[in-house]
């Protein structure tokens, strides 16, 4: 298909989107009752944004468009998400298993100069994390001298149980790289994310949705001083804040800078340390202001074309500004692995672990130290069909505030989601994917289990 072809199909698909939200505002859509799990912007469950393989093929450099090269790439992605518990709460609770399908449209648009194929950066902000991210920022190896990307979407999300809860949620991230002779190059990262939190106990709920709006600033500069020694240094900026004055305190502005010293054993295998600073400062909760000292030790592998680590391990030392209302300090082990094994052309496993102290989600707690692994599985079985399989294990253990509750409290949450692909096109992919979720605490107020059967369509250029 040519890409006037596919950008009409973007279109119509676009088209049909805004007569169906009409349609719900006017009370004309009916659909049977189900729901499903946030979609972030066109991207499946795993994060994964292309949808094609990077061997496509070439194109003329007159094209414009489209994901074999172009520098405009838009997309529209659309979900179907059943769930038999939508608002995530156990069975004793009178809103515990209620059913829904949430209907996702997801339209929008990336660009990157010099053209690529793939987006070139993951950012994945986490709210709960000192300085915005739980794993550490990947580094981008483009040697092109400059690097410039952006992209821009929606989330149009359509409830069946309850119309209210239908919101529209965006985000916009781009990243700005200069590489100059000599070895030093500088680095520019943003998003800014409008969402909210997942309905949950002690979270949103169904009268009390938490809408946020969070934005992630980092600026780098790296320098390859010799072949064998290098130094990079980030300053990291994170605001959130949100909507309603209830869940106002939780607003928050972190500061921070993370410098690192690398030694380069081999081409393909260097050591590191690292010491990090993060500042955080509440708006209205300034009692649980503090500050963060990390150090740690850590390696770089990327042995062959099938290895790549990253693993760092060390000491996080968190001091609160004031202790009038019974929070306690935290010193204690804090970690860090990506590692990605591609046994085949057809098969890649992933494992990324990690412990820190992190800040709190509820106002019961000064802060939680968390605990999680996620392991990942993909298998290529033709060229059109594969198949992936994820699974998340994470503990939280909070520092309750104990002139709030007596009592600290223990989460552990776990979620497996199978999922099946097929490139119906270079440009088109379907996905159907089983998710379980379950959480246990040592508070049967937060315990809940959950089924989700999601559809996706995915439409990219």
């Amino acid at each position: 298909m040519n890409i006037r072809m596919k950008v009409l199909a973007l279109a119509i698909v676009f088209a049909i989107n805004l007569c169906w939200q009409n349609g719900f505002a006017a009370g004309e859509v009916v659909v049977s009752p189900m729901n499903v799990s946030d979609v972030p912007m066109g991207q499946s469950k795993t994060g994964e944004v292309s949808l094609l393989p990077e061997d496509v093929g070439d194109v003329s450099d007159e094209d414009l468009f489209g994901m074999e090269g172009g520098y405009f790439h838009p997309y529209v992605s659309i979900s179907f998400d059943y769930t038999d518990n939508l608002y995530n709460l156990d069975d004793s609770f009178e809103d515990g298993g209620v059913e829904n399908l949430l209907t996702t449209v997801s339209p929008g648009i990336w660009f990157a100069l010099p053209r690529k194929k793939i987006i070139p950066v993951t950012i994945n902000p986490n709210n709960s994390s000192p300085g915005g991210l739980q794993l550490q920022f990947k580094d981008y190896e483009g040697t092109d001298r400059f690097q410039a990307y952006a992209l821009g979407g929606f989330d149009f999300k359509y409830y069946t149980e309850d119309s209210d809860l239908n919101k529209t949620d965006g985000l916009l991230e781009g990243m700005g790289r200069y590489n100059m002779r000599g070895g030093l190059s500088l680095q520019l990262v943003d998003r800014y994310t409008h969402g909210e939190d997942r309905l949950e106990a002690g979270s949103s709920t169904r009268n009390q949705v938490r809408q946020f709006d969070s934005n992630f600033l980092m600026a780098t500069a790296d320098w390859d001083i010799t072949e064998k020694l290098r130094v990079k240094a980030d300053y990291l900026n994170f605001a959130l804040w949100y909507d309603d004055e209830i869940n106002q305190f939780l607003d928050r502005v972190d500061n921070g800078f993370d410098l690192y010293g690398y030694f380069n054993y081999s081409l393909l295998t260097s050591f590191f340390l690292e010491y990090k600073f993060i500042d955080v400062a509440y708006d209205q909760s300034t009692q649980i202001d503090n500050n963060s000292h990390f150090i740690y030790g850590g390696i770089k592998w990327d042995t062959t074309e099938k290895v790549a680590m990253l693993f760092k391990v060390g000491y996080q030392n968190k001091k609160f500004d004031d202790d009038s209302i019974g929070q306690e300090d935290f010193d204690g082990i804090a970690f860090d692995l990506q590692f990605t094994y591609r046994y085949s052309e057809k098969t890649t496993m992933s494992l990324d672990m990690y412990r820190t102290n992190e800040e709190t989600d509820n106002f019961q707690a000064s802060d939680k130290t968390v605990i999680g692994s996620v392991f990942g599985y993909k298998q290529k079985f033709t060229d059109r069909l594969s198949g992936s399989f994820d699974f998340t294990y994470e503990d939280s253990d909070y520092s309750n505030l104990h002139t709030v509750t007596a009592e600290d409290r223990d989460d552990w949450t776990i979620d497996l989601r199978p999922a099946g692909q097929y490139l119906f096109r270079d440009w088109l992919m379907f996905e159907l994917a089983y998710q379980y979720e379950r959480r246990e605490s040592t508070d049967d107020f937060f315990d809940y289990d959950s089924n989700s059967v999601i559809f996706t369509i995915n439409l990219a250029l």
